[in-house]
């Protein structure tokens, strides 16, 4: 059903941008809402309106947004180079200055090639390479100092430079999955990329499936004291130093930490191979 035909059946509704309130029906429909009042009716028109009209996570016009197009409904378009998609989730306070947002977003990133929402709070932007791109530590920087300038919170994904052709989608779909599955396994690290996921990604799976693995992780006692400091370690490359300060612990403290560990279970964690493997029951 077009545009034309919903208005000559409803010409008391309104096309708005926006939708309306819940006391109202907003039918997406060409990249704006047309609006009825539903006391005007019957349940059942309400039902069939909303199966013609399914409301939409979000809306994109591809037409400004062609990279919308290629990553998700398979067009073409004509574009060469090697890109990276960095993805973001986006947690607004309520008086959020969206524009102001994404202006700064723009100042920010001058290989920009394409960036949208992709749903309320997610979306994605398309750099393109160049040798003077951020590295993660300056994009953990960049999207810190805009959270606390915008009282946001982003928890971002820095996909890999690819190049644009007909396999970018489909390893898009992948980054987009491994997000999605590691965004919550972080721990206080707000920016991150595959290799700082790799290792627990690739290997969760198998880890379950081990009945050595499961057998261990039961006899083995894993206080949260322990966690935290196997956490600490990991994150710092097992730098014993750096993990204290992070713990808030004396070093000393956290050497008889390690050492009362070492004699209950046998595994150092001064060692990576035992750091690694304590890291993996951990986050499993």
């Amino acid at each position: 059903m077009t545009i034309e035909e919903l208005i000559e059946l409803y010409p008391a509704g309104k096309i708005q941008q926006t939708k309306a309130t819940s006391e109202a029906l907003s039918l997406p429909i060409d990249g704006n809402y047309y609006v009825l009042t539903k006391e005007t009716l019957r349940e059942t028109e309400i039902r069939l309106l909303e199966t013609l009209f399914p409301a939409k996570e979000y809306f994109v016009d591809k037409k400004k947004h062609p990279w919308f197009g290629y990553l998700f409904d398979q067009m073409t378009f004509d574009v060469e180079g090697t890109f990276r998609i960095i993805q973001f989730q986006l947690k607004k306070p309520k008086a959020f200055l969206q524009t102001e947002w994404e202006n700064s977003i723009i100042e920010i990133f001058p290989n920009l090639d394409d960036f949208f929402f992709i749903r309320e709070n997610d979306g994605a932007l398309i750099e393109k390479y160049q040798k003077n791109h951020y590295n993660l530590e300056e994009l953990q920087s960049i999207f810190l100092t805009l959270d606390a300038d915008f009282d946001s919170s982003t928890t971002v994904f820095v996909g890999n430079f690819f190049p644009a052709n007909e396999h970018l989608p489909a390893l898009f779909k992948e980054e987009q999955q491994i997000f999605k599955t590691e965004a919550d396994n972080l721990r206080g690290k707000s920016t991150f990329s595959l290799p700082d996921v790799v290792l627990h990604y690739f290997t969760k799976e198998a880890m379950n499936q081990s009945k050595i693995v499961q057998t261990f992780a039961e006899q083995l006692v894993l206080t949260s004291e322990i966690q935290q400091i196997i956490l600490a370690l990991w994150h710092n490359q097992g730098n014993i130093s750096s993990a204290a300060k992070d713990l808030y612990m004396h070093r000393n403290t956290l050497h008889y930490r390690l050492e009362k560990f070492y004699e209950q279970t046998g595994l150092s964690l001064k060692k990576m191979d035992d750091l690694v493997f304590c890291y993996l029951l951990i986050t499993k």
